[in-house]
């Protein structure tokens, strides 16, 4: 085996991009590591052993304890078979992984399992050599056959559609509202449930498809809440299988890679109990994670329609074995064709016999409420949508033209007629930016409307008491407010508002301001910084640091009580080696016993040129 000592010199020596991409691996304070010694020092940590010694698999392990003996691979190899039937090349890509892992330490061609580490092995007696080989996988259940595939991709279907429905809600709800977090971290209840009412989801598959949406880039959390991401806006705008793919792809991103090892073995198979199973024995010591971590991932692949009772669909199968592009034609098989035409009722609803193209959707949403969403979604045009339609550009010809387009069944009269009246009734209200003389001071703003009534609504609505509006006479209100944000108060509360400039022709409507939210400090990356440490610690070549580093070896022989060979610059000029075992340093020398003589020995540190593990 091998120590501390042998893992701070394999880590001085290693670099710095060898390092990040290797301590990723691991669980350890950065903060609290100044050089090599110190991280060999974390690392050997018995909480950061244990937690890597439960991400580890059974042919992992018992290479682990197999090089409790030092050898070569094939020595490895030889004594794992001997218990456990193991193919050579996949001790030797074991032996590569614990490597980069730091528990077992490569010099040469000569593997030893690092000392810290096989003591925590001998902490449980489930990872015994003796106990990992004896104990055989379960049993490899019946592959889903082809007929009972297409069985379960008819009941995933559904499903597969859902899920961008859902996402989709979730992120029209963001855009109208970001959704408050607590300070402990996850949503607040209130804000749960209200996603949970938009997407139309059980409250508890909230968080799982706000994580789904965050991983693909469409949320993301911060000052303000969680809130919709730029890329958000494409999503809606691309096809369902498009959209499909790409929460999915995201997913599969973010697996951990111990449920993507146990996925390589079971794909084909139920992902359900039995998966449970097989990933508790091929992880002997993952008690701690499987079962959570298989809980939320069975969740996530049956809300995006990858397995029907806990059976893999067809797109399951091909994600994994071909990757997101043959999953996604699965899945463009089994959804139905977009359409874009709907059924106009004299009821005001408009029903979509199937999956309305987004761009259909997109616009009709303006106009109309959103009744049921899904395969055959329902909606209700309504007097404020068209009036909001109106205010953002529309015309009565232009909401016409659309609607009539769209229609299986023409426009029915009382929709034509809800169109003109909105049309007529249009622009009651005016906002414009304040000017003349005769206006209170600090007024930005001035609302006009048609009437004394329709003043009076505006000045007792509770809504609007934000905006402070002042009565100026019976047909005009006045806000410290400016134009374009008094606008889209009004409009948000459904009055026919419009923008008119200082002489009253009509203005385009204004671009909605979003509340600017500052710049997210970016998290300081504490594993970089300490490998930017390390590194200049090896750079400096001075003699103060070569002796700095000597005595670091030394105090970790000391502590340890190892045995190590220290090389000695003699007078005249030459060089002598000592095996010795340091008991003490201080006063510039260090104490041990000479293991050839069994005597006791004090040297001066300046001579010491250099210290190597013992034999």
């Amino acid at each position: 085996m091998s120590s501390a000592l042998d893992l701070a010199g394999a880590l001085r020596g290693a670099s710095p991009d060898d390092l990040l991409r290797r301590l990723t691996g691991r669980v350890l304070r950065a903060s609290s590591v100044d050089d090599a010694f110190d991280l060999a020092e974390t690392l050997l940590d018995p909480s950061s052993v244990r937690d890597v010694l439960s991400r580890l698999d059974r042919v992992e392990l018992l290479v682990l304890q197999a090089a409790r003996t030092p050898g070569d691979v094939a020595d490895l190899a030889a004594r794992v078979d001997a218990s456990f039937d193991v193919a050579p090349a996949a001790v030797a890509a074991a032996v590569d992984h614990l490597v980069d892992l730091f528990l077992v330490v490569r010099d040469g061609e000569r593997v030893a399992t690092l000392d810290a580490v096989a003591d925590r092995l001998d902490d449980d007696r489930e990872l015994a050599a003796e106990r990992l080989g004896a104990e055989r996988p379960p049993v490899v259940l019946e592959r889903v056959e082809d007929v009972d595939r297409d069985a379960v991709d008819a009941r995933s279907a559904e499903r597969l559609y859902a899920v961008v429905i859902e996402v989709a809600e979730i992120l029209r709800a963001l855009d109208r509202s970001p959704a408050r977090e607590l300070a402990k971290g996850g949503l607040a209840l209130p804000e749960t449930r209200r996603l949970a009412e938009a997407a139309r989801v059980d409250v508890d598959d909230v968080a799982t498809l706000l994580r789904i949406t965050a991983r693909a880039g469409l949320a993301a959390s911060g000052p303000d809440g969680w809130a919709t991401a730029p890329d958000a806006a494409d999503w809606l705008a691309s096809s369902w299988p498009d959209r499909w793919e790409s929460l999915t792809r995201a997913w599969l991103a973010s697996l951990p890679s111990e449920i993507l090892a146990v996925l390589h073995e079971r794909v084909e198979t139920s992902w359900g109990e039995a998966l449970t199973e097989y990933a508790t024995w091929a992880y002997p010591a993952g008690g701690a994670w499987v079962g959570e971590r298989l809980t939320a991932f069975a969740r996530a692949a049956q809300l995006l329609g990858l397995t029907a009772d806990s059976a893999p669909t067809s797109a399951a199968v091909a994600l994994f074995r071909e990757g997101p592009e043959a999953a996604r034609r699965c899945v463009a098989e089994l959804l139905p064709d977009a359409i874009e035409q709907v059924y106009l009722q004299h009821d005001l609803t408009v029903v979509a016999p199937g999956p309305l193209a987004p761009s259909v959707d997109t616009r009709l949403r303006v106009v109309a409420d959103v009744e049921s969403a899904g395969l055959a979604a329902t909606y209700r045009i309504t007097e404020s949508g068209v009036q909001l339609a109106l205010t953002r550009g529309e015309t009565a010809e232009s909401l016409r033209a659309f609607l009539s387009g769209i229609s299986l069944t023409g426009i029915p009269q009382p929709l034509d007629y809800l169109i003109q009246q909105s049309a007529e009734r249009h622009g009651r209200f005016r906002v414009a930016s304040a000017a003349g003389p005769d206006l209170p001071e600090g007024t930005a703003s001035v609302v006009s409307a048609v009437d004394r009534a329709s003043i009076d609504t505006l000045e007792v609505d509770q809504a609007l008491a934000p905006l402070g509006l002042q009565r100026l006479d019976g047909l005009r209100v006045a806000s410290r407010f400016e134009r374009e944000t008094v606008f889209w108060a009004l409009s948000d509360e459904r009055y026919p508002v419009v923008v008119v400039e200082a002489d009253g022709t009509p203005a385009p409507p204004p671009a909605r301001r979003r509340p600017r939210r500052p710049a997210p400090v970016e998290p300081r990356d504490q594993l970089r910084e300490m490998i930017e440490r390390l590194r200049a610690g090896a750079e400096a070549t001075t003699e103060t640091t070569d002796r700095a580093w000597i005595a670091r070896q030394l105090d970790a022989a000391v502590k340890a009580r190892l045995t190590v060979t220290i090389t000695i610059a003699m007078p005249d000029g030459s060089e002598a080696h000592l095996e010795m075992e340091p008991t003490g340093i201080g006063g510039g020398r260090v104490r041990g016993r000479d293991k050839k003589s069994d005597v006791e020995r004090t040297l001066p540190l300046s001579h010491v040129v250099a210290v190597a593990s013992g034999s």
